[in-house]
Formats: structure tokens, sequence, C-alpha cells
């Protein structure tokens, strides 16, 4: 799947913050604009798209700590601890 373009990257961005707002889709928080990155809810790793429908904006430290799973990032930690602990 090709990456996005600058120009498209920040067509989406702006689009999602139109309809989202610029609050995180994991945690709430606000973000500011060096925070804001475009999550995909389904990772482009595992055939995820770049379609709106599958892209949110959040904070750089939940997209960052989700990688590419498909869990939401405290309950990929809370998965990684529990299998740690096993």
């Amino acid at each position: 799947m090709a990456n996005m373009s600058p120009a498209s990257k920040r067509r989406k961005r702006h689009q999602l913050l139109q309809m989202y707002g610029n609050h995180c889709c994991w945690c709430g928080k606000q973000m500011t604009k060096s925070e804001r990155t475009i999550e995909h809810l389904v990772p482009k790793s595992l055939g995820g798209s770049n379609s709106l429908s599958n892209l949110r904006l959040a904070c750089f430290s939940c997209n960052n700590s989700r990688g590419n799973s498909l869990l939401p990032p405290r309950l990929r930690n809370l998965f990684d601890l529990a299998n740690k602990t096993s």
C-alpha cells in the first residue's frame, strides 16, 4: 500500500480535525499541532487503508505505544503486561 503524499496528509489531517476535533481518539487529550499524528484504526501492516473511515487523529504517545496492534493503547499495554506475568 502506498504512503500518503505530504499534500494528501495535510488534506486528510484537516478533514479529520473538522470531523473529530483536536482531541486524541484514544486518550482524549487536546493536542498541539506538533503532537498530532494520523492514526490507522486497522494498521496498514495488517491491511488497513488510508481512507478517512480508517483514520483518526491521535497524540504521538498513544499512536507510538499502539504500534501495529488492533487493540487501543491502554488495552494493548494491559495485554502486554498480562503476557509478561504469565
